[in-house]
């Protein structure tokens, strides 16, 4: 992968991308099902929930993506890995399938033109940039209603590391600017493993 300057509006998009799934995470509709199907640990989401519209506006310019896709491309099976008819709102699971699917198709896009930010959203292991930008648009049309099921929150969300960020949030409300390129690497890192992958104590 070429070295390649970000463009000008990647750190913009990430920013209203981050409010849009920052906004889902705080609808009520979302309860404790939705919550979880995002692998949101239960001490982040009551953190999150006790911010105002403005502090989440200003942690949504964090310089990385808030939100992700477990598994890039999407699996064929995906479908199978839906929630359950009614275990879910149904008002919440539409704007949740909504923004999945407006997620898959940016990082496509992103993969097929600027390998290094789509890196920064994805992980670059397991060669995920290059295969999503070799998919199809039927594929991915195929893949964008299915992608809620996929949908999760990122490593940045946990509470070692969503601690420290929210407290320069609730603390520096005049002049409080976005966190520095310190934070890269976490999009590097790629998404934090879903609770039934983990190794219980």
């Amino acid at each position: 992968m070429r070295c390649e300057a970000l463009d000008k509006h990647f750190f913009t998009e990430v920013r209203d991308l981050n409010v849009a799934f920052l906004r889902l995470l705080a609808d009520p509709r979302a309860g404790e099902v939705g919550l979880e199907m995002l692998d949101l640990d239960p001490q982040s989401a009551q953190a999150l929930a006790a911010l105002d519209t403005a502090e989440r506006r200003r942690l949504a310019t964090v310089p990385v993506p808030l939100a992700g896709l477990r598994t890039l491309p999407l699996p064929a099976a995906v479908a199978d890995q839906a929630p359950l008819p009614g275990t879910l709102e149904p008002g919440w699971w539409l704007a949740a399938s909504s923004f999945a699917a407006g997620l898959l198709t940016y990082l496509w896009q992103l993969a097929r033109h600027q390998p290094v930010a789509a890196a920064l959203c994805v992980g670059p292991g397991q060669g995920r940039v290059q295969r999503l930008a070799a998919l199809s648009f039927d594929t991915i049309q195929h893949c964008a209603p299915l992608a809620a099921a996929q949908l999760r929150a990122r490593r940045i969300f946990s509470p070692e590391l969503l601690s420290p960020l929210l407290q320069d949030v609730c603390t520096r409300a005049d002049g409080w600017r976005p966190v520095g390129l310190d934070l890269i690497p976490l999009g590097l890192a790629g998404l934090r493993p879903p609770r039934h992958h983990r190794q219980r104590p």
